[in-house]
């Protein structure tokens, strides 16, 4: 459930950098956003303790998560190395950076689901 919230608040602040990545930002709430997105690039594996696959219940956790350790420390280390493009874009108020950012970093994001994340 707290994984689940975490990533919630993840995917929200993705949206308000989506939706500001268009036409006229609200750079006030790309900062926030941006800083939130960089908060949660840190330890992400804290989210994944072990016993908290599939055998704890329902999830779209793969067990690869648990069973292939680097690689999933490798997918976070591309997250992690992506947002801080992301904060300075932002902080330059630089909208086409922004928007390359973004790009950069959901590919990261698409990375991790496409390995580690089972579908709906």
């Amino acid at each position: 459930k707290i994984r689940h919230e975490h990533y919630e608040k993840l995917g929200d602040d993705f949206k308000t950098v989506r939706d500001n990545s268009r036409g006229s930002p609200d750079w006030a709430a790309l900062e926030k956003a941006a800083a939130s997105i960089q908060e949660a690039t840190v330890n992400q594996m804290q989210w994944f303790p072990k016993g908290t696959g599939p055998e704890a219940g329902k999830t779209r956790a793969l067990p690869e998560i648990w069973s292939k350790p680097a690689e999933f420390d490798a997918a976070q280390k591309m997250f992690a190395d992506r947002a801080p493009a992301l904060t300075a874009a932002v902080k330059a108020k630089d909208a086409d950076a922004v928007g390359k950012a973004f790009r950069e970093l959901g590919g990261a994001c698409k990375n991790c689901h496409d390995n580690f994340r089972a579908p709906e």
